[in-house]
């Protein structure tokens, strides 16, 4: 079936929907990107084989894991089994793998119906390949396809978290003496995609007993100054946007964990407008004009972010470093604000070489609340 004979099938059942096709100019990384933003909204409908006999459809977030031992429970069979990428092919050879449409009636295989569905206001799904989108109402997906078989079972995160190192190093065995600790989040960035963040929730929930999520919105800004050549008006706004709507799609995620963990959502933003938060900028700005070490690091660090995007004959190229080496500079005045209200154990997923290097001890003349907190960098691992 084409997509066009999809839309049919569509139109003759009278479903509202929206489609939206990637042009081929689009680029694998790049449909990647857009896939990731979707959030929970985004199902899949995941081939089952249940004690070797029949094939079924589960339908999913596709952010999430079945999990097959539950799955098996909930079914009341002696075995049941995820179909591989190439069992997959076989079945549907004009299919990408996991761009099946979530239909029975197209070919005539029982679907089960998660439960962790009925949360979404929309729903969206490809159809078969990663170009083609569709999405609904949930509540139309739903009355469509009348699922009578809605059954209980776990799911699980795709991504383990664990810790690729704690700075300073002594400080690892200080974590389990602290309930609290703030989460850094930088939008667009893949090490936030929602089912990464699931698998970053789920380790810091079994940690800690509350979590603040800090949503890097208007420092955002400047990476998009610097991408996108925005003006900086225009990209603020777009960069408050952004953060807003990542709150969204993330939402359900942080209110998984309600009984374990507390996560409170704080935006750059507004930290900015505090009265602290100028005081730590205008310490570091006068501390990178009297340390030459610290001014030549941040430096380096800038122009090291902009040479992942740009050559450096590049028109604005210095430009570009000053607005990255001022981005540095916001972001440690804003976790120095975070540890001034007793949150001191800070978790981002990769590596933020200047704060490595505070709180490493290499500049004594930063701001103090800087060089004592504890830096734990997180890696994430496909499960």
């Amino acid at each position: 079936m084409s997509i066009q004979q999809f839309r049919e099938f569509l139109n003759s059942h009278q479903l509202k929907y929206q489609t939206i096709c990637y042009s081929p100019a689009y680029t694998a990384q790049e449909l990647t990107r857009y896939k990731q933003a979707l959030g929970m909204e985004l199902i899949e409908a995941v081939l089952v084989k249940i004690d070797e006999q029949k094939i079924a459809i589960v339908l999913v977030p596709a952010s999430l894991r079945i999990n097959v031992e539950s799955l098996q429970k909930s079914l009341n069979a002696n075995k049941t089994r995820l179909l591989n990428q190439k069992e997959f092919e076989n079945l549907f050879p004009d299919c990408e793998f996991g761009t099946l449409p979530p239909y029975s009636e197209l070919y005539d295989i029982e679907v089960f119906w998660g439960q962790d569905l009925a949360k979404n206001q929309e729903v969206a799904y490809y159809v078969y390949s990663y170009a083609h989108l569709v999405r609904m109402k949930y509540s139309d997906f739903e009355n469509f396809l009348n699922p009578q078989n809605k059954i209980p079972f776990l799911t699980r995160a795709k991504y383990r978290a664990e810790i690729a190192a704690v700075i300073p190093k002594n400080a690892r065995h200080e974590l389990d003496k602290h309930e609290y600790c703030f989460l850094g989040v930088s939008l667009e960035n893949d090490s936030f995609s929602i089912a990464k963040l699931v698998g970053i929730t789920d380790w810091i929930s079994k940690q800690f007993k509350k979590c603040t999520v800090l949503i890097g919105d208007s420092i955002h800004r400047i990476t998009l100054q610097i991408n996108q050549g925005l003006q900086e008006e225009h990209a603020l706004n777009k960069a408050l946007f952004l953060g807003r709507e990542y709150v969204e799609k993330a939402r359900e995620v942080f209110e998984n964990y309600t009984d374990t963990c507390l996560f409170n959502v704080i935006f750059c933003s507004e930290v900015q407008k505090s009265e602290d938060y100028f005081n730590y900028y205008e310490q570091l700005q006068n501390f990178i004009s009297q340390d030459e070490n610290f001014a030549n690091s941040v430096k380096s660090s800038a122009k090291e972010f902009v040479l992942r995007q740009f050559d450096n004959n590049t028109e604005n190229f210095d430009h570009y470093v000053e607005l990255s080496s001022g981005y540095l500079l916001e972001e440690l005045a804003v976790f120095a604000c975070l540890f001034k209200e007793g949150l001191f154990v800070m978790f981002y997923p990769g590596s933020l070489d200047m704060l490595q290097e505070i709180t490493e001890g290499h500049y004594p003349g930063a701001p103090d609340c800087l060089q004592k907190i504890i830096y734990v960098s997180l890696r994430l691992k496909r499960k």
